[in-house]
């Protein structure tokens, strides 16, 4: 049985370092950390070397934060949702209140971008690593 929250799983594995240090500090980290389910998205670190320089320093200035916390939460989904089950869907919620688009076409794709690793446990939910950060 999992031990770690989603954030510190995430952390944990190395590869979404750079996401998670967006993510820090953050009224959703502290969201995060909680006793509810989540499935999240998570960039990988290399996702971001393909993001505009000008993109991610916008992000990270302090008079953006809101638009920085919309994003983030764009990568959130209040429930567990195993790969199995995303196959099977078209649409989820996100946190920030807007709907992520499946697709499984040809391979699956959230919101344009590809699963590159499933089904990582957390024991308060599951995260999956995307090729990019969506907007």
């Amino acid at each position: 049985m999992q031990t770690l929250n989603v954030i510190d799983t995430a952390v944990r594995t190395g590869i979404f370092q750079t996401f998670t240090r967006l993510v820090e500090g953050s009224s959703l980290e502290q969201r995060l950390r909680g006793q509810e389910s989540f499935t999240l998205f998570a960039p990988v670190d290399i996702s971001f070397a393909y993001l505009a320089p000008e993109t991610f320093d916008t992000l990270l200035k302090a008079e953006n934060e809101g638009i920085l916390s919309d994003v983030l939460g764009y990568h959130v989904v209040p429930r567990k949702i195993m790969f199995s089950e995303l196959c099977n869907l078209c649409k989820t919620p996100t946190v920030y209140g807007v709907e992520l688009t499946i697709d499984n076409t040809s391979e699956l794709h959230v919101d344009g971008a590809r699963l590159l690793h499933v089904d990582i446990p957390a024991w308060n939910g599951v995260i999956h690593g995307i090729d990019r950060l969506l907007m």
